[in-house]
C-alpha cells in the first residue's frame, strides 16, 4: 500500500486514510476538508491483546473491547485497533487490499461509530422527499438488493448494510449518509441489470461486488421516516404488517449491527436512549417475503406503494 493519504466523507465524518477504500475519494483540491480530520486511519503494528481494564470483553478470540478501545484480528487478512472514535490502526497480515477494506467497513468501523455515540443498525437505507427509509434485517435478507431496486424506482441511496442514527438538536432521529456504494451478489446484479456498475470484488474469490449506485446517492443526514424489518418464510406471498410500538424497540435492538460490541464498549445506555426515541416516533413495519423465489421486483413495488400511500395520507392530514 502507498504512503498517500486519501480523504473520504461518510457518516458525517471526514476521514484521512492511509488505506485506499473502494469508494471515490474527495476530489482535489480539498478546501472543504478540515486540516484535522474527524477520523485518521493509519498503517502500523497492532497489539496482540488489549491491556486489561474495566469492562474488558473478549469474543471468541476474534475481538476484544472495553470502553474506548476495540481490537480485532482476522487471520490471513489484518489486525485492527480502534480507539476513542477517532483513530484506527491497521496491520495487514497476508490479506490482499480487498480483504483489508472488506473487514475495515464491517466490525472495526461499526465499533468506531459506536465509540462516537452513533447507533449502528444492520440496515440499508434510502432517501425519500420526507426522510430516510430503513431496511433492516440479518445477513442474507436482501437489504442491499432491495435498496438497489428502490434506487431503480427513483429513491436515492443513503447507506448500505450499516445505517448510523443519531438525535438532532430537537431530539429527532437522523439517519447518516454512509459510503456511496452497495455490496451486491452477482445474482442481484443480474436481476437488476447492473453488471456494468460492478467494481472490484468485496473479497478475493467472492461473487460479491462493490457496486456504484447508477442514479442518485444522498449525502445529507435525514430524519428517519419509517423502518421496514425484513424476514423470510416458506409461504408464497409477501406480507406487510405494522409492528406494535411495544415490540418495535426489541426488533430495533435485535437488528443492531454488532450489539455485543455495544455492551463491551459500555455504550448500551446511549444506544437505548436513541433506540427508544426511534421506537416511539418512527413507524416500524415487518415485511415477510418467500425464501424462494426472492420476488425482488414485487417486494420493491410493494414497499414503494406503501411509502406513496403513507405520504399521500400525511399530506392530506397536513392540509386538513
Amino acid at each position: 500500500m502507498s504512503n498517500r493519504a486519501y480523504a473520504y466523507r461518510a457518516y458525517g465524518l471526514h476521514l484521512r486514510s492511509a488505506v485506499p477504500l473502494p469508494f471515490d475519494p474527495l476530489p482535489e483540491p480539498r478546501e472543504s476538508v478540515p486540516s484535522e480530520p474527524d477520523v485518521t486511519v493509519r498503517l502500523g503494528t497492532v497489539p496482540a491483546t488489549l491491556p486489561a481494564g474495566p469492562g474488558h470483553v473478549t469474543h471468541k478470540d476474534i475481538w476484544q473491547a472495553r470502553p474506548g478501545a476495540f481490537l480485532m484480528h482476522v487471520e490471513g487478512a489484518a489486525g485492527y485497533l480502534v480507539t476513542d472514535g477517532r483513530d484506527m490502526l491497521i496491520e495487514p497480515c497476508g490479506g490482499g487490499a480487498d480483504d483489508v477494506t472488506a473487514f475495515f467497513t464491517s466490525s472495526p468501523f461499526t465499533a468506531l461509530l459506536q465509540q462516537r455515540g452513533v447507533v449502528t443498525l444492520h440496515a440499508a437505507s434510502v432517501a425519500t422527499e420526507t426522510g430516510a427509509i430503513l431496511l433492516l434485517g440479518g445477513s442474507g435478507m436482501g437489504k442491499s438488493s432491495l435498496a438497489a431496486a428502490l434506487v431503480e424506482r427513483g429513491f436515492a441511496l443513503l447507506a448500505d448494510d450499516v445505517t448510523g442514527v443519531v438525535l438532532d438538536a430537537d431530539g429527532r432521529p437522523l439517519a447518516l449518509p454512509a459510503f456511496p456504494c452497495l455490496r451486491l451478489w452477482a445474482d442481484a446484479l443480474d436481476m437488476l441489470h447492473w453488471r456494468a456498475n460492478a467494481q472490484a470484488p468485496v473479497r478475493h474469490g467472492e461473487e460479491k461486488y462493490w457496486t456504484r449506485a447508477p442514479h442518485r446517492t444522498c449525502s445529507t443526514p435525514l430524519p428517519v421516516r419509517a423502518a421496514f424489518v425484513l424476514a423470510a418464510h416458506s409461504g408464497p406471498d409477501i406480507a406487510i404488517e405494522p409492528v406494535p410500538r411495544g415490540s418495535a424497540f426489541r426488533l430495533l435492538w435485535k437488528n443492531t449491527h454488532r450489539k455485543r460490541v455495544v455492551d463491551a464498549l459500555g455504550r448500551r445506555p446511549a444506544h437505548f436512549r436513541i433506540g427508544t426515541v426511534l421506537a416511539r416516533h418512527v413507524p416500524v413495519v415487518r415485511v415477510t417475503r418467500p425464501v424462494y423465489p426472492f420476488l425482488l421486483e414485487a417486494l420493491a413495488d410493494r414497499i414503494a406503494a406503501e411509502l406513496h400511500e403513507t405520504e399521500l395520507a400525511d399530506g392530506a392530514e397536513q392540509k386538513g
